[in-house]
């Protein structure tokens, strides 16, 4: 979507007091059963979580309260720790697809902080080691184009819809569902209302409610005063701290609820899905590993670029506003077939020519391309201007050459271009069992051995000479 497009988009929905979808295809697949979410609160000025809510998004949530998370003792995570133990254990034992949503960007900062603190800290206890590399397989798979594995709730209602408020006003999870709320009457002055209480993770420390101030007021009464006092000064903490991750909780239920409520097909996701929860059962299998060595990170960025290259692919196909737009761009060929070299049906060589009105086209000779809803893809032989101004394609079927039968001269197509037909994703799955030779091979190659180097002068002149 251009800026004029955008910004239209905004007027009319300003207009009309609620967002506007801006998609009609989904870019997240549809929830597997073993779905949950997690729900973060940070200390404002350090990257300390003060409290989680967890669990299933069907049911009431699970809320850890950390009292001292400055301290060096971390067993109040222990039942966050034994939940990821239960659903690391369900994904694997039953073979399941996992699906994990947070409401925003900060929660799952929040969570790769968890998995830096202890995936690997030795004075930790085994349940919190084994969280941490939950966490950091979470954080990990998130930075994947295309991955399946975690929903950032807020960025996807952004991705879909369009509300009547500036851009960077709907980074505020609040504000950007009261304008997917039925029967709001000003989505607008809601949306105000609710920006200035914070939706990122953090307690709220405004004149009406300096609930950060409070709480560490409180903290420093509850060392120093006597039990009693103290006492109340806990309760007073945890108090707080639960009403305020549950806030976050209940803003990630509703912004999943309103993002599957914009009823947006989900095409053409299979294999983006399958890829994903490959990765992530591989590595709770395996246990987690920076990717450190040249090898591996050749692997992973091939790996990333093919998955931006297949969820563009995706979007392109399946969501016709996209498509329009790509359209206008290049990306997609319109077209008709105007004539067809197919001396045996169903066999190859086949050849057809296709009249484009688009004066401007993306695509090159060689390149690989596909006919939009069909298993059939081409060769892209010639490209050369039509004398109205168009372009006209000369193409070799390449795959699904018995499929041509449904496709005669006169019939109009759409032709984008083939999704990373090259990538080997198996050599990727040999990078990720951590066998580099050579790059992407399975043993490591025979060496030479090489005669002892001469130690003295006359056996380095000797050795010259038995040279040829």
């Amino acid at each position: 979507m251009n800026v004029l497009q955008e910004v239209a988009s905004r007027a009319v929905a300003r207009e009309l007091g609620r967002a506007i979808p801006v998609r009609q295809a989904s870019s997240v697949a549809p929830d597997p059963a073993c779905t949950i979410g997690v729900a973060t609160v940070k200390i404002v000025t350090e990257e300390q979580v003060q409290a989680i809510a967890f669990g299933s998004l069907n049911a009431p949530p699970h809320i850890v309260v950390r009292l001292d998370p400055l301290g060096r003792d971390a067993a109040d995570l222990l039942p966050f720790a034994k939940f990821t133990a239960q659903i690391r254990d369900r994904v694997l034992a039953q073979d399941e697809a996992l699906r994990v949503w947070v409401p925003h960007e900060a929660a799952l900062e929040s969570i790769d902080v968890l998995g830096h603190r202890y995936a690997t800290n030795t004075k930790a206890a085994d349940e919190l080691r084994d969280m941490g590399a939950f966490c950091r397989i979470i954080a990990d798979e998130a930075t994947f184009p295309g991955q399946q594995l975690v929903v950032n709730a807020a960025e996807r209602l952004r991705e879909h819809v369009v509300t009547g408020m500036a851009p960077i006003e709907e980074h505020h999870l609040g504000s950007l569902l009261a304008w997917l709320e039925a029967g709001r009457t000003d989505a607008l002055a809601e949306a105000r209302r609710r920006a200035r209480v914070p939706a990122s993770g953090v307690l709220p420390n405004t004149p009406d409610r300096p609930l950060d101030d409070r709480v560490e007021f409180l903290r420093k009464r509850a060392k120093h005063a006597s039990s009693t006092v103290a006492a109340a000064a806990r309760a007073e903490i945890e108090a707080i701290l639960r009403d305020v991750v549950r806030a976050e909780w209940n803003l990630l239920v509703a912004a999943r609820n309103a993002f599957w409520g914009l009823q947006l097909t989900a095409q053409g996701l299979e294999k983006l899905f399958s890829t994903s929860q490959a990765r992530v059962r591989h590595a709770l299998e395996n246990g987690f590993y920076p990717t450190v060595s040249p090898e591996r990170i050749a692997a992973r960025l091939g790996e990333m670029e093919a998955g931006r290259a297949v969820a563009e692919h995706v979007d392109v196909e399946y969501d016709t506003t996209i498509r329009a737009q790509a359209r206008r761009s290049g990306t997609v060929v319109a077209g008709r077939i105007v004539a067809i070299d197919h001396p045996r049906p169903k066999f190859k060589p086949c050849r057809i020519e296709v009249e484009s009105a688009q004066a401007a086209v993306r695509v090159r000779r060689d390149e690989k391309v596909k006919i939009v809803g069909a298993k059939v893809s081409f060769i892209v032989r010639e490209i050369e201007a039509t004398p109205a101004g168009g372009t006209r394609l000369r193409l070799e079927v390449d795959a699904g050459v018995r499929a041509m039968h449904a496709f005669p001269v006169g019939t109009p197509i759409e032709l984008i271009e083939e999704p990373y037909a090259f990538v080997a994703h198996k050599r990727f799955s040999l990078i990720r069992q951590r066998q580099p030779w050579i790059y992407f091979g399975t043993a490591a190659p025979t060496l030479v051995a090489r005669p002892a180097p001469a130690t003295s002068p006359l056996e380095l002149v000797a050795a010259r000479r038995r040279q040829p």
